[in-house]
């Protein structure tokens, strides 16, 4: 699609922004809040640095299923073929299905999601439960900050008392959120893994990340699968919109058009998250829909394999290179990241 080839095109420029700014989402959702936006996570150093990757061993996430959606999980390696740019490179990593997992759980605890906060918390806890023992586990949540409540770990007993001690907030710092669990915490972690972030996708807090900064790092971080569960808060927001008389000179269908470009705009933007990196965007438009949510990445979780190679091309000339996963057995089909970023 246009719009996500225009992100991957974009992903060269990873640069730390330390003016804040005022976004259209923060404008169109101010009435749900009475207070200044309070800023975001600070970055250290305090200078504008671009960010690069080492040329290394390139990994690409995949996910193997059949025509009835099964996951095929006896895949080998000579089962697999890879081409960079069209042009076929030597396996020379293989990960099977049954090595551990290192998640990043990333919860929208804002005011939008205030009133069901327990059931969010109860959901993702049921996700917990569904990983393998092996797995690693952060828990953060987001709301006029990032916070991370328990740094990664398999201690089970300590995930659910770090999801139980979430707070609700007031604003919504996705952005922050999103870049400090790719760029700052799993960049530089070995094997498998993923970030997993239940939001609505609108950003109202942070000032120093941005969204084009989160696609950035998303597609210049080899084999972090990002997945998205995208929960509507659309009918609050009406419902709260409906009792004020005026917002700052809108009439109820001009607030309504905004409010229909916020959101259109925030589901491209999680949809852009979940391709770049080769997951997928769940839709829980309801709370009943967040358990099925849950259960169907951790499902896949369980059945990823991931592939490595030395890529032929040695130059890096800071280029765009679009990535192939081909599988021998008849119907079969993959899933896995477009491409990555060959950094100077």
């Amino acid at each position: 699609m246009a719009v996500l080839a225009e992100r991957i095109g974009a992903a060269s420029r990873l640069w730390r922004r330390q003016e804040p700014r005022l976004s259209l989402t923060a404008v169109v959702l101010a009435f749900v809040v009475t207070t200044v936006n309070p800023g975001g996570v600070a970055r250290a150093g305090g200078q504008d640095e671009p960010i690069k990757l080492k040329a290394t061993l390139v990994q690409v996430p995949v996910i193997a299923s059949d025509s009835g959606g099964r996951y095929v999980i006896d895949l080998k390696k000579s089962d697999f073929k890879l081409l960079e740019d069209g042009v076929a490179q030597q396996i020379e990593f293989f990960g099977s299905v049954d090595q551990p997992f290192t998640v990043a759980l990333l919860l929208d605890s804002s005011g939008s999601t205030m009133d069901q906060l327990n059931q969010i918390k109860a959901a993702a806890i049921a996700f917990l439960d569904n990983l393998r023992p092996q797995d690693r586990v952060m828990i953060m949540n987001f709301d006029d900050s990032v916070h991370i409540q328990c740094n990664f770990t398999n201690d089970r007993v300590a995930l659910r008392r770090a999801v139980e001690n979430i707070q609700p907030g007031e604003f919504t710092q996705v952005y922050e959120a999103i870049y400090t669990a790719v760029w700052e915490r799993l960049k530089n972690v070995e094997g498998r893994r993923a970030v997993i972030v239940f939001t609505d996708g609108i950003d109202t807090a942070s000032s120093e990340i941005d969204d084009d900064d989160t696609l950035d790092a998303v597609a210049e971080t080899e084999a972090v699968l990002v997945y998205p569960i995208r929960y509507s808060t659309r009918a609050d927001v009406e419902r709260r919109l409906k009792k004020r008389i005026d917002y700052q000179g809108q009439t109820g269908e001009e607030r309504m058009k905004a409010l229909d470009r916020t959101y259109r705009a925030a589901d491209e933007y999680l949809e852009q998250l979940a391709e770049l990196s080769g997951g997928i965007l769940e839709r829980a438009d309801t709370l009943t829909d967040l358990n099925g949510a849950f259960a169907r990445i951790a499902a896949e979780l369980r059945h990823q394999y991931v592939l490595g190679y030395y890529p032929t091309n040695t130059k890096d000339n800071d280029s765009e290179r679009k990535i192939t996963v081909q599988v021998a057995r008849h119907g079969v089909k993959v899933r896995s990241r477009p491409s990555y970023r060959a950094t100077q």
